[in-house]
């Protein structure tokens, strides 16, 4: 018997998530080439340090884009007051017998949501600081690297939390980056205020 399946993302959303994801990939690459020696080896991926540093530079303008796009395709969803917390998200991830009354996206998913906005305009504007580093007087410009090191920081962290709980931490999840949908059953897990809605 076939498992009944219920549509989660938009082909429009799947595309500008893995948009915003590979050109991730690439900014984490060339930039740890330009950043650190001890991973220079990096900018021979890319055709040597000029080649990544322009790479870098212009996949940033597609990271920045993408990040406006995926917040006003999803910004309803984090906005929408919903009935479970982030304790309970937590929760019902360490107690698989537990689901928090979420909806569509839950209390931790909104958090990320407007986490990786912000967090990523405060990446695309001190890279455009960086980018053209004589605007800003000195002082200014050696703030905008710390806040893109810490901002890169941040962002690996949340972003390994994010990629094993698309994987193995919610088997199932993944599916929706390659198919866009979920099982009805995943559906009632997880999220089943929506899955009541969708009903």
């Amino acid at each position: 018997m076939a498992q009944q399946l219920v549509k989660r993302a938009s082909p429009a959303e799947r595309l500008s998530h893995w948009i915003h994801m590979l050109s991730f990939i690439v900014l984490v690459l060339t930039g740890l080439g330009l950043y650190a020696r001890s991973f220079f080896g990096l900018t021979g991926l890319f055709g040597g340090v000029d080649i990544s540093r322009v790479i870098h530079h212009y996949t940033g303008i597609v990271f920045i884009v993408t990040t406006f796009v995926i917040f006003f395709q999803w910004a309803h969803a984090i906005t929408a007051k919903g009935e479970d917390s982030l304790f309970d998200v937590v929760r019902s991830y360490l107690d698989h017998s537990f689901h928090a009354k979420a909806g569509k996206i839950n209390a931790g998913q909104k958090l990320f949501g407007w986490f990786a906005f912000l967090v990523g305009l405060g990446m695309g504007g001190t890279g455009l600081a960086m980018w053209f580093p004589f605007v800003l007087g000195r002082g200014l410009q050696q703030w905008m690297y710390f806040l893109h090191n810490l901002g890169f920081i941040c962002f690996m962290l949340f972003i390994l939390v994010h990629l094993y709980l698309g994987t193995f931490g919610n088997p199932g999840s993944w599916r929706i980056m390659t198919r866009g949908t979920v099982t009805k059953a995943w559906a009632r897990a997880h999220h089943p205020n929506w899955d009541a809605e969708d009903a």
